[in-house]
């Protein structure tokens, strides 16, 4: 297996027998992203890891080295022999399950307006990859973290895999929130009955959103995120 999204990116032009720029303009991207893929210096966003199924890849594969390489048509497990696709979310054997992508774009930082939330693809991911984060497969999804309230754990354009089934808020973990139409990725903390959604940035100084029991109603848990899929960081 590949050890990074970039050595993957890689042999996906390869064998599609194709240039950077050509790559690009498929994608709809500029060349010098592109590039930045390949040097494993930044992730495809959201909207260009469902593009890569015009290849015939699969994003879930592209971005963890996981699951099914090919998208759509067969499954290809590991040692690469083909498996048929089977009506519904999971795949033949239970191996893989399709994970719905939302075009949310989560804000790391002051929040971003919630979008609709109907799913705009989906991502074959291994159900026993998922199982390892402790998540429920069938109850996943994919967004894209925008923003730098939430660095290092969470960098700007990382990809995000939630658990919805996860909706009970326990100290100290991350989640998806909506609070008052907004999309949020914090920290919860509580601190003497009350909710905080806090920053790991402590240097840039987002301050905290505390919510006593009048104001539970603010706030929709989406679910636990449980993967930040993201490229090598720069050194701060």
């Amino acid at each position: 297996m590949s050890d990074t999204a970039g050595e993957r990116a890689k042999i996906v032009r390869r064998e599609a027998a194709k240039t950077q720029a050509e790559m690009a303009d498929i994608l709809g991207i500029s060349l010098g992203t592109w590039q930045k893929i390949e040097r494993n210096e930044g992730l495809p966003s959201g909207e260009t890891l469902m593009q890569f199924q015009k290849l015939g890849v699969n994003p879930g594969w592209l971005l963890t080295g996981l699951g099914p390489k090919t998208s759509g048509g067969d499954v290809q497990k590991s040692d690469h022999s083909a498996r048929a696709k089977v009506p519904g979310n999971m795949l033949s054997d239970e191996e893989f399950v399709r994970v719905p992508v939302f075009d949310v774009k989560a804000s790391a930082g002051h929040g971003r307006l919630a979008v609709s939330q109907m799913p705009v693809g989906e991502v074959a991911f291994a159900v026993d990859f998922l199982r390892r984060l402790g998540a429920n497969p069938q109850s996943c999804y994919l967004l894209e973290a925008r923003g730098d309230s939430m660095w290092p754990t969470v960098p700007d354009g990382a990809m995000l895999i939630a658990d919805a089934s996860q909706t009970e808020v326990d100290d100290g973990r991350i989640y998806h929130f909506d609070v008052n139409e907004r999309v949020l990725v914090k920290r919860a903390r509580w601190k003497l009955g009350r909710l905080y959604l806090t920053s790991d940035n402590v240097a840039a100084g987002y301050p905290d959103e505390s919510f006593a029991a009048d104001r539970v109603d603010d706030i929709i848990v989406r679910g636990r995120i449980v993967f930040v899929g993201h490229a090598p960081l720069p050194m701060r």
